[in-house]
């Protein structure tokens, strides 16, 4: 009897000692995501003056979005990281400490910042010019991506720094393609690799946020444009990427082809040859249209605010960081602008010393955050303008009836 007492004990205790193991391993896996729950540290720039590399890898938070091997932490806190706290969700690392309808509702809704560009290798994949040139006027390389590099508040040198953190050195060596165009064309349909990549005729301009072709399979989306890869890339660097793309970035989708020599002279050649220019076609100014009926807070949440704007423009009660549009970020300095509150939006931006309420207009009369919205369809092509900064930052524009809703619910007085 004293043996069975025994064994039962033994068991219990290595069953309490089982599971509190394992509670453990759980708390230690999912303490980042625990995290979330805590306040963060303020993201916002601290320095004025930037003395070298580091200094403005850091300034501008690459790490808010990519991995960044040599700083620390080389990738932001989840609470703090857009792409790592997505690739939690959809890894369901989330079920256990939220409640199931809003980790599905999040899942639902996540397509885009799921992954983005391994920065590793950047040096070899693109020249130092266009580089620094992209980071003060980003236009968008991967149509089919969705999220694109954020506008950040960069110049010359500052931008000249970040190439040399990533040791982007190269440039054109001013020598012709040696291939044959022609026989390069005759490849490249051959090779289908119009299956993947655009090549001046994407759809951009007509996609908006929540399109199904950003839902597209992941080789699709992350194929880069063709018609920017001289301006992007030299004729060294176009040449080894074809050869063996996988050795220059292990985990891109390309394949590698079995090209001969030749082969890739031709394909160089023909991918170097210039594209003619788009047809300008004057598109009037999306004008908001009213809707005839009474728009009510919950849908502006529903449709904007709590389900995009609020990631960088956060609940002002939220202890720390409150995303770039908020605390700041990217290079600019916080407006205090919290959007994911009827009682923030309300209140507006800072600006010189003071909050501005709602709605602050421009000069012509327009709502500035209806201006915002309308902005970020020039943007997609690298045109900026210096005093409407487009929303949503980094992302497609969102379609023109949901301006209309918020354009809609603005000129009734914002009624709750």
């Amino acid at each position: 009897m004293a043996s069975r007492s025994l064994s039962l004990a033994y068991l219990a205790g290595t069953a309490l000692l089982l599971v509190t193991a394992g509670g453990g391993f759980v708390l230690a896996r999912d303490a980042d995501v625990l995290a979330l729950r805590l306040p963060t540290r303020i993201l916002a720039p601290t320095k004025h003056s930037l003395e070298g590399p580091r200094d403005a890898v850091e300034h501008f938070q690459c790490n808010r979005c990519h991995v960044m091997p040599g700083i620390e932490p080389t990738s932001a806190p989840l609470s703090e990281n857009c792409v790592t706290c997505h690739q939690a969700i959809t890894a369901g690392r989330l079920d256990l400490w939220y409640q199931e309808e809003h980790v599905e509702q999040w899942k639902q809704h996540l397509t885009h910042l799921v992954r983005t560009p391994d920065l590793g290798s950047l040096g070899q994949r693109v020249k130092r010019s266009w580089l620094i040139g992209w980071l003060q006027a980003p236009h968008v390389v991967r149509p089919l991506y969705g999220a694109t590099m954020p506008k950040l508040k960069i110049g010359p040198r500052e931008a000249a720094l970040i190439a040399d953190f990533f040791a982007v050195t190269e440039e054109e060596s001013g020598e012709p393609p040696r291939g044959d165009a022609v026989a390069g064309r005759a490849l490249y349909e051959r090779s289908q690799c119009a299956s993947c990549h655009y090549r001046g005729d994407s759809p951009l301009a007509a996609l908006r946020y929540g399109a199904p072709e950003f839902s597209s399979p992941s080789a699709r989306r992350r194929a880069p444009d063709l018609r920017y890869v001289r301006s992007r890339m030299s004729l060294s660097q176009l040449r080894s990427w074809l050869v063996e793309p996988q050795r220059i970035l292990p985990d891109t989708e390309m394949p590698s082809f079995p090209f001969t020599p030749k082969e890739v002279e031709d394909l160089v050649a023909f991918l170097s040859e210039p594209l003619p220019e788009p047809v300008a076609v004057p598109r009037p100014a999306y004008k908001p249209r009213l809707l005839e009926r009474e728009v009510h807070y919950p849908e502006v949440a529903q449709k904007l605010s709590r389900h995009l704007c609020f990631h960088c423009h956060s609940d002002r009660n939220r202890p720390g960081d409150q995303g770039p549009g908020n605390t700041g970020g990217f290079g600019y300095n916080g407006v205090l602008l919290d959007l994911a509150t009827r009682e923030g939006i309300l209140r507006g931006v800072k600006r010189d010393g003071q909050f501005r309420g709602f709605p602050d207009r421009l000069e012509d009369g327009t709502p500035r955050l209806i201006a915002s919205l309308l902005a970020r369809h020039a943007e997609l092509d690298g045109h900026y303008d210096s005093e409407v900064m487009g929303m949503p930052l980094g992302f497609p524009p969102i379609p023109d009836e949901e301006i209309d809703l918020i354009h809609t619910w603005i000129e009734q007085g914002a009624p709750e």
